[in-house]
C-alpha cells in the first residue's frame, strides 16, 4: 500500500527524464528518441483503447527513420510500461526549430484492424480461439487462465479479432480481457488490493464526481429469431428513478439460452456501471494502473471510500507530470 503524500517529493520533469520511448522499425532497428517535451499515455480496459501521443525535438532530415517506425515501447524507471502500434507520426519544423509527434494505439489495435472469417463451433476453447484470432499476431496471454468451452459459439460476418475474443471470454466466460502495460493479454481476475490511498495530504490538483443517467438502461429484452424464446430483465432501482431506457436483442436461433439470459444481463449491469464515477488527478506519473483499487479520504469528500481504476491517464505537460484516474464501483461489471 503506497501513500501518496510520501511520494510528494517525486516532480513532473524529473517523471519526464524517467521515461524512454523506444521506437521499433520494421527492419528490425530500433531508435531511442530525443528527451521528449511532451507526451501522453492512456490505459484502460479494453474500451478505449489504450493509446500514446509523443512530442520530441526532431533533425530535419530524418524523416525516413520515423516512416520506418511500426512499433513504441516505453520504460519508466527501466521497466516496460507500455508497447502499441505507430498509427501515424509527423515532423514540424519552423524558425523556431524542429520537432516530431507520433501517435498511435496499445497492442488490441491489432486484434481491432484485422477482420476475422465467419465461423460456427461445435465447442469452442479458449485455446481455439487464442489460436485462431490473437497469437498469430504475437500477442500472448499474462497468466495461464481456464475459461470453460462455449458449445454453439458463432463468429459472425464483419466481426473483428477482438470482438471475437472479448464475446468468447466476457458473454461465456465471465472474464475481462484487456491488455496489461508489457503488451500482454490478460483474461484472469482482480488483484483487489489497495495500491494508493489519498487524503488531505496527498498531491491531489483536481477532483470531479459524476453521476451520468445517460446510457443506464432500465430494460433489455433479448429475443431468439422465432419469437418463440423471450426474456426481459430490469433495472428496477433505476426505473424507481424515473429511468427509461430500454434496449432489444434480436440474437441468432443457434444461441444457448444461458448465452441469451447471460448477455442481457450484462448489458444492464454494464450500463449501470458506467452511471456513478470519480476522476481524480493526482501531481504523479504513474500513480495507479486500470483495474488497482483506490482509497479515497479526502477533505470534504462524501462518496465512496474505495473505487476501482476504470482508466488511468499519464501526462507529461506544462505543469510537470500528472496521473488522471478514472474511477467506479469495486463491483461493477466492466
Amino acid at each position: 500500500r503506497i501513500s501518496a503524500g510520501q511520494r510528494l517529493r517525486v516532480k513532473g520533469r524529473e517523471g519526464a527524464e524517467m521515461t524512454e520511448w523506444r521506437l521499433n522499425c520494421y527492419d528490425g532497428k530500433a531508435y531511442t528518441l530525443p528527451n521528449p517535451v511532451a507526451w501522453r499515455l492512456d490505459y484502460g480496459l479494453g474500451s478505449p483503447c489504450d493509446s500514446f501521443w509523443v512530442k520530441t525535438l526532431w533533425s530535419v532530415g530524418q524523416e525516413e527513420t520515423l516512416a520506418a517506425g511500426t512499433r513504441m515501447q516505453v520504460f519508466h524507471d527501466g521497466a516496460l510500461c507500455f508497447v502499441g502500434v505507430v498509427d501515424e507520426c509527423e515532423v514540424h519544423w519552423s524558425e523556431e526549430g524542429c520537432v516530431a509527434e507520433l501517435s498511435g494505439r496499445g497492442l488490441q489495435a491489432l486484434l481491432l484492424d484485422n477482420q476475422a472469417e465467419a465461423a460456427d463451433f461445435g465447442q469452442a476453447t479458449l485455446g481455439e480461439i487464442l489460436r485462431r484470432y490473437v497469437t498469430p499476431f504475437g500477442i500472448r496471454l499474462a497468466k495461464p487462465v481456464s475459461l470453460p468451452a462455449a458449445a454453439g459459439f458463432s463468429v459472425g460476418s464483419g466481426s473483428s479479432c477482438w470482438k471475437v475474443l472479448y464475446d468468447f471470454a466476457r458473454y461465456y466466460g465471465g472474464a475481462t480481457p484487456r491488455f496489461t502495460r508489457t503488451g500482454q493479454l490478460a483474461l484472469h481476475g482482480w488483484e483487489d488490493r489497495t495500491v494508493l490511498s489519498l487524503d488531505g495530504t496527498s498531491p491531489v490538483t483536481d477532483v470531479v464526481w459524476r453521476d451520468k443517467r445517460y446510457g443506464v438502461l432500465s430494460q433489455v429484452t433479448v429475443k431468439d429469431v422465432t419469437g418463440l424464446v423471450r426474456q426481459t430483465v430490469e433495472n428496477a432501482a433505476f426505473r424507481r428513478e424515473g429511468g427509461r431506457c430500454s434496449r432489444v436483442l434480436l440474437l441468432p436461433r443457434d444461441t444457448g439460452y444461458q448465452a441469451r439470459r447471460y448477455r442481457a444481463q450484462f448489458q444492464l449491469d454494464r450500463s449501470a456501471a458506467e452511471r456513478k464515477t470519480a476522476a481524480v488527478t493526482v501531481a504523479l506519473p504513474f500513480a495507479a494502473w486500470p483495474g488497482d483499487l483506490v482509497q479515497l479520504a479526502l477533505p470534504g469528500w462524501k462518496g465512496p471510500g474505495r473505487w476501482r481504476v476504470r482508466e488511468s491517464q499519464v501526462t507529461l505537460g506544462e505543469r510537470g507530470c500528472t496521473t488522471k484516474l478514472t474511477l467506479g464501483k469495486t463491483d461493477a461489471v466492466l
